[in-house]
């Protein structure tokens, strides 16, 4: 199984970078082949809707030259995908924001009709400075998000008032233990 994981946190040796290795340790324990991206640290820039993507010969090409489309490549390749990020403002960050905006240009709803989203199965795992409800409008956003382009919601996981040593106590690394085996599931 192939697992990529879009980490949109800006700094490499923060809480969800930790979170994200504890992830990428456990999946590989599991037999994966885990790759991760720090989205903040690469040239990404938001969807612009110039429709380039969406003519017959542009699916899948954007118009906005950065590093996007190798990562649509990894993206595509993988069997499960997760979106990481820790919680700012009650979002996700602008960087794994302004990639889960490109892979608009995957799909087209015109004739002929194309998607080459559909079933990819996704997951998210966040870190946060507050109670976990405060990711609860991020997941249901997710949801809508892939409701619309029929992709599978694999699950969530959520550490609270993170910092490192909460990430690695053994409530968590057991909720994580039950995480990568309910999504790697096939």
């Amino acid at each position: 199984m192939k697992v990529t994981i879009f980490n949109g946190s800006p700094r490499k040796s923060g809480n969800t970078a930790a979170m994200t290795s504890s992830l990428a340790e456990k999946m590989r324990a599991e037999g994966a082949e885990v790759v991760e991206h720090f989205l903040y640290h690469m040239n990404i820039r938001g969807c612009m809707n110039c429709g380039a993507c969406r003519t017959e010969s542009g699916l899948g090409k954007c118009a906005i030259k950065d590093d996007v489309p190798k990562l649509l490549d990894d993206f595509l390749a993988s069997d499960l995908v997760v979106f990481a990020s820790p919680v700012y403002m009650w979002h996700l960050t602008a960087s794994l924001n302004a990639f889960i905006e490109r892979l608009h240009s995957l799909c087209r709803h015109d004739a002929p009709a194309v998607n080459r989203m559909e079933g990819k199965r996704v997951a998210i795992a966040m870190t946060m400075g507050d109670d976990e409800y405060v990711a609860s409008d991020i997941v249901n956003s997710l949801l809508l998000f892939l409701d619309y382009f029929k992709m599978e919601y694999a699950g969530s996981f959520a550490v609270p008032f993170a910092d490192k040593k909460q990430i690695m106590r053994p409530m968590f690394r057991e909720k994580m233990s039950d995480f990568v085996k309910h999504v790697m599931r096939t």
